[in-house]
């Protein structure tokens, strides 16, 4: 597609989409970044799949007040499921088990007034790295519950839960809570007895959207748009996020979060197949990435 159609083309998303999305200095929805997404479009099929894509992300934005909304669902759903009966400890972790900042460890800080809202816990809460497990559970805690702000393929929830049932925790339970995720990677985890629960559930942006012929036409069309984009940023690679991460395929990010891996790469990913420095809608923060 000619760079001055793109422009066009792109003032057009710009003004469709209202939401403002700080990236860095700049709104979200800024002419450069969108422009750069849609030049590669050979045809008015890659643009079509790109708008289509680009406004379903923007109706999944999770602003301050939604937000809040999903905390204390998420608190009340704790509350009911796993405090009212227990006579013991309930400890409340993260998914990662790094001291580095994730989302995780930032629905954890958000959550403690939420469950104070929801009428507080009659036992423990804390908020320690995942593979703290053996050291909690020796100091008296029994219910683990782990918290997140997104499941995508659901591949991390079932590595977590492997792992703690490897340490033979005598009586000990672990549950996962998500502000919002994917209908795929929850039926997978729920799939190996794993409890998972998720607010917000949403579908995968292409397959779970278009059929047969239209699907396909839409496969296709992202493969060509993924082309474009270098087969490794730092130590992340592209296969492993094609179609976002496991091809979780998802449209989501909280207004003033770090966008999921599992969102399709052509909305973050920073690196164009020369190697050059991409400009992307989405500014991702990862380690090594």
């Amino acid at each position: 597609m000619e760079q001055n159609e793109a422009i066009i083309r792109a003032l057009a998303i710009s003004d469709e989409n209202k939401m403002v999305f700080p990236r860095t200095k700049h709104p979200w929805t800024n002419e450069a970044a969108i422009v750069d997404m849609i030049c590669p479009c050979r045809n008015e099929d890659d643009y079509a799949l790109v708008t289509e894509l680009f406004h379903q992300l923007n109706e999944n934005i999770v602003d301050g007040a939604k937000s809040y909304e999903l905390l204390y669902e998420m608190a009340l759903a704790i509350k009911k499921n796993e405090t009212e009966g227990n006579q013991t400890a309930l400890c409340v972790l993260r998914t990662k088990n790094d001291p580095y900042a994730d989302g995780s460890q930032a629905i954890i800080n958000e959550l403690k007034m939420a469950m104070t809202m929801a009428g507080g816990f009659e036992h423990g809460y804390s908020a320690i790295c995942f593979e703290d497990i053996e050291k909690l559970y020796k100091k008296g805690f029994r219910h683990f519950v782990v918290v997140d702000d997104f499941i995508g393929s659901g591949k991390t929830v079932n590595v977590r839960y492997n792992y703690f049932l490897n340490r033979h925790l005598d009586g000990a339970t672990m549950s996962f809570y998500f502000l919002a995720g994917m209908a795929k990677g929850v039926g997978f985890c729920k799939n190996r007895n794993i409890s998972v629960y998720c607010c917000k559930i949403m579908h995968k942006g292409i397959h779970g959207h278009y059929h047969r012929d239209e699907l396909l036409k839409r496969i296709w069309a992202m493969r060509y748009l993924e082309s474009f984009l270098g087969d490794e940023s730092g130590d992340s690679k592209l296969k492993d996020n094609s179609f976002g991460y496991g091809q979780a395929e998802a449209l989501y990010c909280r207004q003033f979060g770090n966008i999921p891996n599992s969102v399709f790469p052509i909305f973050w990913w920073n690196k164009n197949k020369d190697g050059s420095k991409r400009q992307s809608v989405f500014t991702r923060v990862q380690d090594g990435y």
